[in-house]
């Protein structure tokens, strides 16, 4: 069915105006906390560096049996606390990873990693690029149909 030119320019401008909401609905259903927690898992920081390794033999010796994605690094997780206070915010399409737990074993990591610039809360710019690109399909639908009617 044909539309007028006004109609297509209305239905654009309220496809523009619904982009960052469709953006952050798609986003918070791409579970980036599980994306972050992975990272640990396998030693990794934010922006997929390795984090510290183990310095007492034994202990790396034993987080290594526990978990050998880890490598060897720091995997933040011997009771998962760590892992269950990362939480995603969203505002507008822009994401923040925080921790929402503050005891003084987080505090103690937090100085830290901050120390040796690494930061245990985010994802890469890849892995953010990627979710994007799996995202794009179902957006572009939903833009699609608000243009369409």
């Amino acid at each position: 069915m044909l539309i007028n030119p006004e109609t297509l320019l209305a239905r654009i401008k309220i496809a523009k105006n619904q982009t960052p909401r469709l953006v952050r609905e798609e986003l918070e259903k791409s579970k980036l906390e599980k994306i972050n927690i992975d990272n640990l898992q396998h030693g990794l920081d934010s922006d997929g560096f390795n984090m510290p390794s183990y310095r007492n033999p034994d202990y790396a010796n034993f987080k290594t049996t526990i978990n050998p994605n880890n490598r060897g690094f720091w995997d933040l997780r011997l009771h998962g606390e760590y892992y269950r206070g990362i939480k995603v915010e969203y505002y507008g399409s822009v994401v923040f990873f925080k921790q929402i737990y503050s005891n003084d074993k987080i505090s103690w990591l937090n100085e830290r990693l901050g120390g040796m610039d690494l930061n245990p809360l985010g994802i890469t710019e890849e892995q953010m690029f990627d979710v994007q690109m799996k995202n794009k399909p179902a957006i572009r639908k939903k833009l699609d149909k608000i243009i369409n009617g």
